[in-house]
């Protein structure tokens, strides 16, 4: 099933070697280039069609990951590779091989070699060259294969009337931008996410704990045959607390608090962790002993980075370009374009350029994509009505030219992602007034509780034409609010679920102060920081259902102790 999904991981990295910070970005873009050329005038086979364009993605991404558990490190992984992606296209802008929505694989595993786009580490011509080189003659052959296979299925298969074409131009961008500096202080943080791992097991009702730090710098390379070529430089840090406690009726109740930043400093001082562990801890025992919720359906108010997840599965996923051509995708806002969608006192746009939020470093911030386009805001509703969507060079109906949205990771092909998506509303509540209508709402319902959603961990959707038309988030913390007295009561055990077109419509009322959510989104070309930025959101009508159970017995032994 492709999925997408935005999840709080711990997939980031660390210390920059020297041979890294000492690379010569223009040298490494001259050695592409020059392979590329030879390949773009040269590669042909006899009596099939030569490439009419191909680019080179190369990116160097250092890794590390610290972690520690029970007040003792228990693991210190360091990496560094470079892999490269080669898009050669065969056939025309008009149709494409990129048309074959499943390209043909290699399934003779005696030949398989993990190591063919790992690019050396060294700045050698010849060696990455080679590694060019071999790729591009690799994806020239799939290339051709998939370009024919796919003008033969034109024989049966009738042509989708909405067809605009396989790839569009855009102007050659030439950019070098300094490599962001990657200096961490590794015995700190050691020292510190120790530090915090055994506060959280000296804590009696946590049977399992751990504290992790990770950084992460990605320089990325890119040319292509018309005439572009950038290098750009990025870096993500996190810190990472987890804790998981048993309920009396043995469900297991995990709990944890995650830090991004865009560099070390950005990471809070010893004060704030320890406030923040506080909290941890004081919600995971209020979790423990919380009363399970059975299935609801009603009025909830969706509180802080919680409308984020919401609008990034119900929403975000929906309004990417890819996902409104051909027909293995839903389609949900296909040929919507100037229709409402959402209630008209809200606009929303995703702005990629977008560095920070107030104080706070944003995860879906780059300035170039994979494709070589530059970055655009791109406003997607205008007072309720669909704007636009996410593009890549790929055309789709009414719209031809990309907006810099082609994101992946990896080798994987970059297809159109969010940025950061950001939320605005020409009407705002207070916090007492959203609480207010919150009540007011249910009663008109005959509902004796309503529901607020304080915090959540991640989310999934499925926008498949052969899946359901749906999206979950995984609830961390609920509130069951008694539509008389307002009092809250927390409760576990359910996760919110909906269908894009009924609930996006369900929104009666928007909170005045906008929330950051950062996060990593997966998709079917790989894991992308991302982030969104809105307000509380109050929904009329929004269903909770029963979360998947984990039980199990507690340990038969005490734990030992000194």
């Amino acid at each position: 099933m492709r999925r997408a999904w935005l999840s709080i991981c711990l997939v980031l990295v660390w210390v920059l070697p020297a041979s890294a910070a000492e690379s010569d970005p223009a040298r490494l873009l001259d050695s592409m280039e020059k392979e590329l050329k030879r390949n773009k005038e040269q590669l042909t086979l006899p009596d099939y069609p030569s490439p009419y364009f191909i680019s080179y993605l190369m990116r160097d991404v250092q890794t590390t990951s610290l972690a520690s558990r029970y007040g003792a490190p228990i693991y210190r992984r360091e990496d560094r590779q470079r892999v490269v992606f080669a898009d050669v296209r065969v056939g025309s802008p008009e149709f494409d091989n990129t048309q074959d929505p499943y390209p043909g694989f290699d399934f003779n595993f005696m030949s398989f070699d993990p190591l063919k786009d790992r690019a050396p580490l060294s700045d050698d011509d010849l060696a990455l060259r080679k590694v060019l080189w071999q790729t591009t003659d690799a994806e020239y052959k799939q290339a051709v294969a998939s370009y024919l296979k796919v003008k033969a299925q034109r024989v049966y298969e009738a042509d989708d009337p909405e067809f605009t074409g396989s790839f569009s131009s855009a102007p050659a961008l030439r950019q070098i931008d300094k490599p962001a500096s990657f200096v961490t202080d590794q015995g700190r943080f050691e020292k510190e996410i120790t530090r915090l791992s055994t506060k959280l097991s000296e804590v009696p009702f946590i049977h399992d704990s751990s504290a992790t730090f990770d950084a992460m710098r990605q320089d990325r390379y890119y040319v292509n045959s018309e005439g572009s070529a950038s290098f750009t430089s990025q870096t993500w840090y996190s810190l990472t607390m987890t804790a998981m406690a048993r309920a009396d009726d043995g469900a297991v109740v995990p709990h944890a608090v995650v830090i991004y930043a865009r560099t070390p400093e950005g990471i809070p001082d010893r004060e704030q962790l320890d406030a923040m562990l506080n909290d941890l801890v004081t919600e995971l025992d209020a979790l423990r002993k919380a009363p399970v919720l059975p299935p609801y359906n009603g009025p909830t108010l969706l509180e802080g980075d919680t409308a984020g997840v919401f609008l990034h599965e119900a929403l975000g996923h929906r309004l990417e370009g890819h996902r409104q051509a051909g027909g293995e995708e839903g389609g949900t806002f296909r040929g919507k374009v100037g229709d409402p969608i959402l209630p008209e006192m809200i606009s929303v746009y995703d702005d990629p350029t977008q560095a920070n939020f107030g104080k706070v470093g944003i995860n879906g911030w780059y300035g170039i994509d994979d494709e070589g386009v530059e970055a655009q805001k791109v406003t997607l509703v205008e007072a309720g009505r669909l704007a636009g969507f996410l593009l890549t060079r790929r055309p789709i109906e009414k719209f031809r030219n990309s907006n810099g949205h082609a994101r992946g990771s990896g080798t994987q092909r970059p297809v159109a992602r969010m940025g950061t998506l950001v939320l605005t509303s020409t009407k705002s509540r207070t916090d007492k007034e959203l609480k207010e209508q919150l009540m007011a709402l249910a009663r008109e319902q005959g509902k004796p509780f309503a529901i607020i959603l304080r915090k959540a961990a991640s989310g999934m959707t499925n926008t498949s034409s052969w899946g359901f038309q749906a999206f979950k988030g995984v609830a961390k913390l609920v509130y069951k609010v008694d539509v008389n007295t307002g009092e809250e009561t927390l409760v576990r055990g359910v996760e919110l679920v909906g269908t894009p077109l009924a609930s996006l419509m369900k929104v009666a009322a928007v909170g005045e102060t906008p929330a950051i959510f950062n996060g990593y989104c997966g998709a079917e070309s790989g894991f992308v920081p991302v982030s969104t930025i809105t307000p509380s959101l109050l929904m009329s009508e929004l269903e909770f259902q029963k979360s998947p159970p984990k039980r199990e017995q507690k340990e038969v032994l005490p734990p030992p102790s000194r």
